[in-house]
This record gives C-alpha cells, structure tokens and sequence, in this order.
C-alpha cells in the first residue's frame, strides 16, 4: 500500500486518514485565491503557453506523500506498490474504483500512454526527472512495470510514483504538444466550474 525511502511507512494499509487532517473538518464553502499573471492554456505538461493556477488539481498521480513523515508514498490511483530488494523495477496495480470525470475506468493503458507521451512530447523536465526508466510495461489491464537502466537510485520507484496520469482516449485524438482552453478530463477532486481567460479560473468539488 505505500513504499519509503527508509524504513517503514508510518500508516498501516488500512489507515482511514493521516494524524493531522481532523474527522470533524465540515466539507463545503468557497474560497477565493490570488495569482500573479496570466494563463493561456489548460495543459500544464508542455513547456508552450502559461497554465492556470490550480490546474493540477483535477489530475491523480500513482502514488502521494503525507507530511508528518519523511520521504514515502502512499498508493493513491495505484492500490498496490511491488519492487524488489535492490529496486531495479516498481509495479503499480490501478484501484479498480478508479474513474475519469467522464465515467470511464482509469487503466494500464492510460498510465503507459502518459509516461511516453511526457517523454517524447511533454515539458523537458519530465525527460529529465524520469531519465532512468528504461521501459514501462502493461502487464494487464490494470497493472503497469517500471523498468529502470540503474538499480542505484533508490528513490526512482517513489519518485515513478508521482507521475500525473492523464486520460488516453481524451489526448489520442488532440495535439499534445498546443496550449488549449478546451476543459480537460481529469480524475482529481476538482473540474473546472468556469473560467475567463487570463483572469479567473473556477474549480468545484467533484
């Protein structure tokens, strides 16, 4: 269920919530922020255009950290982490209750189709930060294997864990590479509500 970069994680699999987030904290109400400048685009993956604030908030990663702690992952798209002693590869098997906005189930297929197309089309800080993944593999439709070139880097399997996944059959038919204001599928606790170009931008709880 979680993966640390030494010792053991701090939650069991079974943890309901993290020690510092309250069980009484009451959900709803709105909340204004500020931003400095503008934006002009939704697709925060490219190095072309400036995305708006607060877009990755309507995407998932594999995995996600908690802050009472040092440096682990817990399964957050991903209900499973497997690796090997040395950490030459990771594993991640995809909870089976994980849906895009749109209803469709997130799959192998998705995180496969993210981590190459960030690689050969995405911003150059994804080649950079994944550098040492030699391959990522579908075992089925639910899992997916990180193969590394290096067995030396032991923080790599947590870090794969990052990864944002995007939704395939939205981006297979679109330009990756272009900014747009079309308003993306994600699968995060936010959707974007409304927006006025370059000036505002309106997030709701899904």
């Amino acid at each position: 269920h979680a993966i640390a970069m030494h010792g053991n994680p701090k939650y069991n699999k079974d943890f309901i919530h993290v020690e510092y987030i309250s069980e009484t904290a009451i959900k709803g109400g709105n909340i204004v922020r500020s931003a400095i400048g503008s934006f002009d685009t939704f697709n925060p993956f490219i190095l072309k255009g400036i995305s708006a604030a607060g877009i990755s908030s309507i995407y998932e990663t594999l995995t996600t950290g908690s802050s009472d702690e040092a440096f682990t992952e817990y399964g957050l798209l991903a209900e499973t982490i497997e690796w090997p002693d040395d950490r030459s590869w990771v594993a991640f098997t995809l909870r089976k209750e994980a849906y895009w906005h749109d209803g469709k189930k997130i799959t192998s297929d998705d995180v496969v189709w993210t981590f190459n197309t960030l690689m050969e089309k995405g911003h150059p800080f994804y080649g950079y930060y994944y550098g040492d993944v030699k391959e990522v593999i579908k075992e089925n439709d639910f899992k997916v294997r990180f193969n590394f070139n290096t067995n030396t880097n032991k923080e790599l399997p947590l870090i794969v864990g990052q990864l944002p996944v995007l939704p395939k059959h939205y981006w297979q038919d679109k330009n990756f590479e272009e900014t747009t204001l079309e308003i993306p599928i994600g699968s995060g606790p936010y959707k974007i509500k409304s927006f006025d170009t370059g000036r505002s931008i309106t997030y709701e709880l899904d």
